[in-house]
C-alpha cells in the first residue's frame, strides 16, 4: 500500500494499465472457456432435425452438409 503522496500518485497513474492487463487476462480466460464449451457442444450434438435449418445446426452452431 502506498504511503507517500508520490507513491499514491504513481499508483493512481498506473491504475489504468493494471485494469487493462486484468481485463485482457479475463478476456483470454473467457475465450478459452468459450472455445472449450463450443468444442464439447459440437461433440455431443447429433444435429436434431428440428434444429437444422438451411444447412446450419442451431443446436451447436455448425454447418451441416
Amino acid at each position: 500500500m502506498p504511503k507517500t503522496d508520490a507513491e499514491r500518485q504513481q499508483a493512481w497513474r498506473d491504475r489504468p494499465a493494471r485494469l487493462i492487463a486484468t481485463l485482457k487476462q479475463e478476456n483470454a480466460r473467457l475465450r478459452a472457456d468459450l472455445a472449450e464449451a463450443e468444442r464439447l457442444a459440437a461433440q455431443q450434438c447429433k444435429h436434431p432435425a428440428a434444429a437444422v435449418d438451411a444447412g446450419h445446426c442451431h443446436a451447436c452452431g455448425t454447418d451441416v452438409w
